[in-house]
């Protein structure tokens, strides 16, 4: 049987890797998203809708008959108020009712649909909150938290819609991803490569930030669509959450001296600095490097984050003195079920320096 698969969000970090991922593999791809992925192959199908119209999605997916697995990695942030938005019951409802608009039309004309993922995250446990005390390692297991978040709404949906239909599903929660995309608020990797890239136009050196340094995981969007083509057809991911991570733990601040080498400039003193005040105070450098360089990113330094960075933020230090307040998950479940594939952090890093200098969006 064909396989075709739609993955919803192609333009954010994790749709750009599994479109590329699923389509090396001889998938069928169509590749959903307002704005045209980075890097998407020939063959790859790009739809071009807003998930926020219900008009539209009932045109664009009731027509797709034979689509077999949906991938949902799209998700709407309040940009003026991100953190704040992860508990806002409007845009809490705005993206469960993107994953209905979608799923909708989708499911009722796909008459072969086998399986569909969610890609949500650790905020799952409430690890953004400060007022509840996460256990470490957060493992699948926990119950949900009492506060509101739109995973819950989205996960509830779908578990209801599967009732009496052939189809399966599967939960993915990584934590810090990171990988290639323009216009993403939570891009932690490209924030780290442009503030080395600005300050070694500017002729300085690349400072360690002072302080506590955070203990945290990060996630390879390429390992996460590596999961996803797993958990597509094995049966061991039918149905169930699972944890993903590099496999690594690392001090945040431990990725300043690679940063360093990548980019190729200095180690500078520790100081304390907010990393997004600098860059915003270099917005006039970065407008002329692209115009210099020509490069294929926007002139708007804000805009390479989806006009928000203050949640790419890695220079901040861990202010109440716990180190792991942002907490560590369990990715046990996940290898006892089959994928045993890790990343190297650093050697991420060093990828994704490559992987943005090829796509000519840092020079």
């Amino acid at each position: 049987m064909k396989k075709k698969v739609v993955v919803a969000g192609a333009s954010g970090l994790v749709g750009g890797a599994a479109v590329r991922r699923f389509a090396a593999q001889g998938w069928e791809v169509v590749a959903v998203s307002r704005r045209r992925p980075v890097d998407i192959a020939a063959s790859v199908q790009h739809v071009a809708v807003d998930l926020c119209d219900e008009g539209a999605c009932a045109r664009a997916f009731g027509e797709m008959s034979d689509v077999t697995h949906l991938i949902y990695g799209a998700v709407s942030e309040k940009t003026e108020d991100i953190f704040g938005g992860w508990s806002d019951p409007v845009q809490i409802e705005k993206n469960a009712a993107m994953l209905r608009n979608l799923f909708e039309p989708l499911s009722a004309a796909a008459r072969n649909l086998q399986h569909v993922s969610l890609v949500h995250g650790a905020k799952a446990y409430g690890c953004h909150l400060p007022q509840l005390q996460v256990p470490i390692p957060m493992r699948e297991s926990l119950p949900r938290p009492p506060c509101p978040n739109f995973y819950f709404e989205q996960e509830d949906y779908l578990w209801d819609k599967q009732r009496g239909r052939n189809w399966d599903w599967t939960v993915l929660r990584p934590v810090g991803i990171a990988g290639v995309a323009t216009g993403s608020p939570m891009n932690s990797v490209l924030m780290l490569l442009l503030f080395g890239a600005l300050r070694k136009e500017a002729g300085l050196d690349l400072p360690v930030p002072e302080g506590i340094s955070p203990v945290n995981e990060i996630t390879d969007a390429d390992l996460i669509a590596e999961a996803l083509e797993w958990a597509a057809e094995a049966p061991a991911a039918r149905n169930e959450i699972f944890n993903i991570s590099n496999g690594d733990v690392i001090a945040a601040f431990d990725r300043f001296p690679v940063i360093a080498e990548v980019i190729g400039l200095p180690l500078g003193a520790p100081r304390s600095y907010n990393m997004v005040r600098e860059v915003e105070g270099m917005a006039g450098l970065w407008r002329d490097m692209v115009r210099r360089y020509q490069l294929n990113a926007p002139e708007d330094v804000a805009a390479l984050f989806g006009g928000s960075m203050l949640m790419s933020n890695c220079s901040a230090a861990a202010t109440d003195g716990n180190p792991l307040r942002w907490g560590l998950v369990s990715t046990i479940k996940l290898r006892q079920a089959g994928f045993h594939d890790c990343m190297d952090t650093f050697e991420m890093i060093r990828k994704y320096g490559r992987r943005y200098r090829e796509l000519r969006i840092l020079p």
